[in-house]
């Protein structure tokens, strides 16, 4: 007859959750969808701590019950060896998107940074990035030309003033610390674009009557969103063009300087 201790046995069903938590953990690393939940930038730290989970739910289940031993010693030692030289940088922390191509990176990004339109040069930037550079009012910066792709929000207040919002959702981890990243902007020729749509808008900086001296997050508390729209510019469009929504719509990338991530 075998005796199952219950002490063992709930030792080896913890050790295995453990297990199938890091399995989980693994697979989302490689999943397509990863970017719906967290920033793909720690793609590989989720995928790496859930290959240890898993490692030491099934190291635990098997030694479950048992003594210490040698054979327990030694994996218990080198997987401290393991967490040890993770920890001095043993592991390549790779950003979002790697370069493919015949170019090298600055080829690429360099070729790819600005684009000209109507005989007029624009750079490509994101509205996380261009909230940061207006906050920073750099003249050489603020006289530029800028393209960005966005969402419109329309309210009628904001109509029957002559403007409508660009709006895009900045995430540095998760959606937990997600904000609502825009400007507001003026129409081309008083026409304004449908709300919801998803438009890239060739444009400039103009500073706004009475600016503040800096841009404050705003909270609804009806939805709990913490919202950023930049409250010193307007974005001045020179031309709004319809586009495809984006397939990842939000923004997981700032760069302080070009070319910038768009």
């Amino acid at each position: 007859m075998v005796v199952v201790r219950p002490n063992r046995l709930f030792a080896s069903l913890e050790a295995l959750i453990l297990a199938g938590l890091g399995l989980f953990m693994l697979t989302l690393s490689f999943s397509q969808d990863y970017w719906m939940l967290l920033n793909p930038k720690f793609r590989w730290l989720t995928g790496s701590a859930g290959g240890l989970l898993a490692l030491c739910g099934l190291v635990a289940a098997l030694v479950a019950g048992r003594r210490s031993g040698p054979l327990k010693t030694l994996v218990l030692a080198a997987l401290l060896v393991v967490c040890l030289a993770w920890d001095q940088g043993a592991f390549p922390q790779p950003g979002v998107g790697a370069d493919a191509g015949p170019f090298t990176h600055s080829q690429k990004e360099r070729i790819a940074s600005r684009v000209t339109r109507d005989g007029q040069e624009y750079i490509k930037i994101n509205l996380a990035e261009l909230f940061v550079l207006a906050e920073q009012a750099k003249p050489e910066k603020i006289k530029q030309r800028y393209v960005l792709r966005a969402q419109v929000v329309e309210t009628p207040d904001l109509k029957s003033k002559g403007h409508f919002a660009l709006v895009r959702l900045s995430v540095y981890c998760c959606l937990a610390d997600a904000v609502w990243v825009g400007f507001l902007a003026t129409p081309v020729d008083g026409t304004f674009p449908p709300m919801g749509s998803w438009v890239a808008v060739y444009g400039t900086l103009e500073l706004r009557p009475n600016a503040p001296e800096k841009s404050e997050a705003q909270l609804d508390k009806r939805t709990n969103r913490v919202s950023a729209i930049n409250q010193r510019f307007l974005f001045k469009a020179d031309k709004v063009i319809p586009i495809q929504p984006l397939s990842v719509p939000y923004m997981f990338e700032m760069r302080p300087e070009e070319p910038y991530a768009y």
